[in-house]
């Protein structure tokens, strides 16, 4: 009879939860190889309190919602999916988890235009800018070519929409106090579960 034990290293590499602290102590598993018996503490009880709280996980469409996160989850979203800029305004795909004081979406780049970049949220000021629905710099960060005059508008727009698939669907919990906007029907789903 084989009993397989495992560790809080172990549970360290496979959770997929939203505690930063946990996902910090990825990092410091890929560095060093092991935890501090301090860090190895704080995660035995972030992991028991996560299990006694209510997270309720599903796979609910959310067609046509956006989402404005804060830039430490942008930081995180960065980081995880190699990206060169932090996202911070995102069309929400599905609603996959929530938790007392988390909800895991799954999303990707807006496509929707405004009068803010649809990558950092700063307000567009120049004229190519609000054509493009982008400013120059979240545009070299992306890797998508800028238009020279008005002419390549649609240029512009077919080479972000194909760079928006490329990076694909993400996934990621983001804290509810990390929410800076959301409107949408699932909004209110996501505070009747909470309550």
């Amino acid at each position: 009879m084989t009993t397989e034990i495992t560790t809080t290293v172990q549970k360290v590499q496979d959770y997929t939860g939203p505690s930063t602290f946990i996902q910090k102590m990825k990092e410091v598993i890929l560095k060093k190889g092991s935890l501090t018996p301090k860090q190895e503490e704080v995660v035995f009880n972030i992991l028991n309190k996560e299990a006694s709280q209510k997270t309720i996980s599903m796979n609910w469409p959310t067609t046509g919602e956006t989402i404005i996160i804060g830039r430490k989850i942008g930081q995180q979203l960065k980081e995880t999916y190699g990206l060169e800029f932090n996202p911070t305004l995102l069309d929400i795909t599905r609603l996959l988890g929530v938790s007392p004081k988390a909800v895991k979406f799954a999303g990707k780049m807006t496509i929707k235009r405004g009068k803010i970049c649809t990558s950092c949220m700063k307000d567009l000021t120049d004229e190519f800018s609000m054509l493009t629905g982008m400013g120059k710099i979240c545009a070299r960060h992306l890797k998508v070519p800028y238009i020279k005059d008005a002419s390549e508008t649609t240029r512009f727009r077919e080479d972000y929409l194909k760079r928006v698939d490329e990076i694909g669907e993400m996934e990621f919990w983001v804290p509810k106090n990390q929410i800076k906007k959301w409107n949408g029907a699932t909004q209110s789903v996501v505070k009747m579960i909470s309550n």
